[in-house]
């Protein structure tokens, strides 16, 4: 039954790899995160030309700088395109599942550690990350990490680690620093797994961390922008709380159903959580002290750790990993060691979390394909600085000469684009329904000279061709506009 186990990563890998592109269609996260490190691939510098609230000539701080950084140098070595962005954050989930496997087999788990793996790598949280294209897949790495160094107590230079992977925590992310606070708690009030030397070395490193981003920061003069952009953001229930406190400005910091539906923000979420009531109840009525302590462990972080993080900040489906994760390796660990009928409760569990998660990920990327290369875009030149929707942000970005993100400036700080750069632009590539707010954010008058259809699956829109199928679905005109020379243009959608 093992040896089968091993066709689990290279049909997992294969089946990522034919389809990385097809589903999600390129989107502004991904974009978001990836630009500042296109730029330090290319040499222009640690700048982005993607954000609203800092301009491309900045030091990029509106997100903690680690995945665009390590990104940078996978750009320099295979190239830029949206396959190797994505399959940067593939190869990463891929290698922290095979540190889960290690991590399992160090813990002495022979019976459920190749189940746990392959539930981890079908369930939605980790399936989405592996081809999102967002900085979360780095945080998965350290988090692995991290766990696998607790449990290799024999590695000699063992404390050195915990320091590096501690001082990288929050230039990886803000939240992920809180999540392995929020999970090392949960660990120790269930099991007492760590030293006060190991918590010393791993926090001294996260202060160490912590105090040098900031003074890289401050040297560039643009702490107040990442503090702006993560701490007093408006997109996090800590950042409304503290502009409501400072400015009185009335923001709602809270909102009830995104805090109660938290612990089901994915698929893979309530499967575990039934699961885990079940092999809890289950293990209680045979006297199974262990099965129970892990179940119910599981379901401490399958319902703590999300509320945690929505109250703090926001717990949308990349973060779910910081719940799921844990909870599912538990859980499937649990349900292991409950006799030989906890074999088919796992083969369930694991159908339900490949149905829900890369399963349907899957048909997604192979049935919607790859992007087109449209015509339409060759009335780009490479004289051309162009703003463009995300969808079309790989195919321009080697065809024009400086390419803008169409959510770049327009915020409070950079309501428009600044002076002498919004002059530059010579052509606009936006959906309609945009084009009235790009167009006062760059300035000027402009004529439309082309259109492109953009459709929206799941959320996520992309560029096809017009065909009988696309004219039933959701579908938005999108249009390429040249600056016009004539004053008697209007700025107005044609």
């Amino acid at each position: 039954m093992k040896r089968l186990f091993w066709l689990a990563p290279a049909i997992w890998l294969t089946a990522n790899v034919f389809t990385l592109t097809g589903y999600p269609a390129v989107w502004v996260d991904e974009i978001l995160s990836a630009d500042a490190g296109i730029h330090l691939a290319q040499g222009k510098g640690f700048v982005s030309a993607a954000w609203f609230n800092q301009p491309s000539w900045e030091f990029w701080a509106s997100y903690p700088p680690l995945y665009a950084f390590v990104l940078a140098g996978c750009l320099r070595l295979f190239g830029i395109s949206a396959f190797v962005v994505r399959s940067f954050g593939l190869s990463l989930i891929t290698v922290s599942l095979l540190i889960i496997f290690r991590f399992l087999k160090r813990l002495g788990d022979d019976s459920s550690r190749w189940i746990v793996v392959v539930a981890l790598a079908v369930c939605e949280p980790l399936a989405f990350l592996a081809r999102a294209g967002r900085p979360d897949s780095v945080s998965v790495f350290l988090l692995c990490a991290t766990s696998l160094v607790f449990v290799e107590r024999t590695w000699r230079w063992r404390g050195a680690i915990l320091f590096v992977l501690g001082f990288f925590a929050v230039p990886a992310a803000l939240q992920f620093a809180a999540c392995v606070l929020m999970l090392g708690a949960l660990l120790q009030i269930w099991f007492h797994p760590f030293t006060r030397r190991e918590i010393a070395l791993w926090g001294t490193g996260a202060a160490c961390g912590t105090a040098a981003l900031a003074g890289i920061y401050a040297s560039q003069h643009v702490l107040r922008i990442f503090l702006e952009s993560t701490v007093a953001s408006t997109h996090s229930s800590a950042g409304r709380l503290l502009q409501n406190l400072l400015l009185r400005n009335g923001a709602k910091p809270f909102v009830l159903s995104d805090i109660v539906s938290a612990p089901l923000r994915d698929y893979a979420s309530p499967v575990v959580i039934v699961s885990g009531v079940i092999v809890w109840l289950v293990a209680k009525r045979l006297n199974n002290s262990l099965a129970r302590q892990l179940s119910s462990f599981g379901l401490a972080c399958a319902v703590v750790i999300p509320l945690a993080i929505q109250l703090l900040g926001k717990y949308p489906i990349y973060y779910a990993y910081m719940g799921t994760v844990p909870a599912t390796m538990a859980i499937v660990a649990a349900c292991g060691r409950l006799a030989s009928k906890g074999r088919y409760a796992n083969a369930l569990v694991l159908a339900l979390l490949f149905i829900g998660g890369a399963g349907q990920l899957w048909w997604k990327g192979w049935s919607q394909g790859t992007q087109t290369v449209f015509d339409i875009f060759r009335q780009v030149s490479k004289e051309d600085t162009v703003v463009a929707d995300y969808p079309a942000y790989y195919q321009l970005l080697e065809q024009c000469r400086e390419l803008f993100a169409v959510g770049y400036g327009g915020g409070k700080v950079m309501p428009h684009f600044p002076a002498g750069q919004g002059d530059r632009v010579t052509k606009l590539l936006v959906r309609d329904s945009m084009f009235a707010e790009v167009a006062k954010k760059v300035g000027g008058q402009w004529n439309r000279i082309g259109d492109v259809i953009v459709i929206r699956h799941d959320g996520f829109s992309r560029l096809v061709v017009i065909d009988d199928d696309t004219r039933k679905a959701d579908i938005e005109p999108m249009g390429i506009y040249a600056r016009s020379t004539t004053r008697s243009t209007t700025t107005a959608v044609p």
